[in-house]
């Protein structure tokens, strides 16, 4: 069949098995979408489709329609009765998909198979619990979370916050010491009024169900607090739904730290030289940290932890607007 943007006729010996380059290097077999529910009916055709026409990278893709075409010549039993328009919702929940390998970078852009997104699905389909950390495995990873810091440093001067990189305070014992703080210090009718703010930071998803925790911790002393992660741009719709249901129950905030995939590759396997910088990333705020009000007593707790103890202290404490 020929498709209207000039897409090859899809291969007869697709039908059976073909072995596809790069990201997909195996036999690609039809599969069976006997009992299935719709959305995987959708899901493993498509898949299939866009192996066998090694459509593998964000240049070379497939439309929506052109799927739905081809999908409807391979699978008649499944798809000649399907609405287009259905099936077109059914391929965009794909790429949000935290075990499919579809992405799309945009409306209009095309859907392919992602290599990036593979290893986002490996990531997270692998064994969640922490491994046994020793010395050397922890400084190996603080050391890359601190190309995290400048950045966040400045975004939260940039939400109106004094701040500073304070994650080598080690003084309030174990989920009690975030990578990042801000404080707003107010003058009102009643005196000082003081809001804090902090985040943790990671390299990546990996285990996030984990550290998230880190970041609820912090909210004995913390009015707003974020969990922050390094992600490829190219499957920021690969992050996994979860994390809102997480934020929304514990009340933190989530901020998506997006990286080409080059520079992210470099983060994680601890081959970046430098600390990021504004143009190396697009920070996303995916949900807003909402307000907790917090006994004085352990915000005072936590302002002695920083070296703080009096009003002079505090407005003298971290970086400003003036100092980035």
């Amino acid at each position: 069949m020929n498709m209207e943007q000039g897409t090859k006729d899809f291969p007869d010996e697709c039908t059976e098995s073909l072995q596809t380059k790069d990201v997909v290097d195996e036999v690609v077999e039809k599969p069976s979408l006997d009992k299935l529910k719709t959305s995987q009916k959708v899901k493993i055709s498509c898949e299939y489709i866009l192996k066998c026409q090694e459509k593998l990278d964000s240049n070379n893709t497939l439309s929506s329609k052109e799927l739905f075409d081809m999908a409807q010549q391979e699978f008649p039993e499944q798809f000649t009765e399907f609405s287009k328009n259905t099936f077109s919702q059914y391929l965009s929940y794909t790429v949000k998909d935290t075990e499919s390998y579809i992405n799309c970078l945009g409306r209009r852009k095309g859907y392919y198979i992602s290599s990036t997104a593979k290893e986002v699905v490996e990531k997270l389909g692998e064994n969640e619990e922490i491994p046994a950390r020793n010395e050397e495995t922890t400084v190996a990873r603080r050391q890359k979370e601190t190309h995290l810091y400048p950045v966040l440093v400045s975004w939260l001067i940039a939400q109106g916050y004094q701040s500073s990189n304070v994650s080598s305070n080690r003084s309030l014992g174990k989920w009690g010491n975030p990578d990042l703080a801000g404080v707003n210090a107010l003058d009102n009718f009643n005196g000082l009024s003081l809001e804090v703010v902090t985040i943790e930071a990671k390299t990546s998803l990996e285990n996030w169900e984990q550290w998230i925790f880190e970041a609820v911790s912090h909210r004995r002393f913390a009015n707003r607090s974020y969990f922050a992660f390094a992600h490829p741009e190219e499957t920021i719709s690969k992050i996994p739904q979860d994390i809102r249901y997480y934020a929304e129950l514990y009340n933190i905030g989530v901020i998506v730290l997006s990286l080409e995939n080059e520079t992210f590759q470099k983060l994680i396997g601890g081959t970046l030289q430098n600390p990021l910088e504004s143009e190396d990333v697009d920070i996303v705020e995916i949900y807003s940290a909402p307000y907790n009000f917090v006994q004085p007593k352990y915000q005072i707790k936590f302002c002695n932890a920083l070296g703080i103890t009096c009003a002079k202290e505090l407005y003298q404490w971290g970086k400003r607007a003036t100092e980035v």
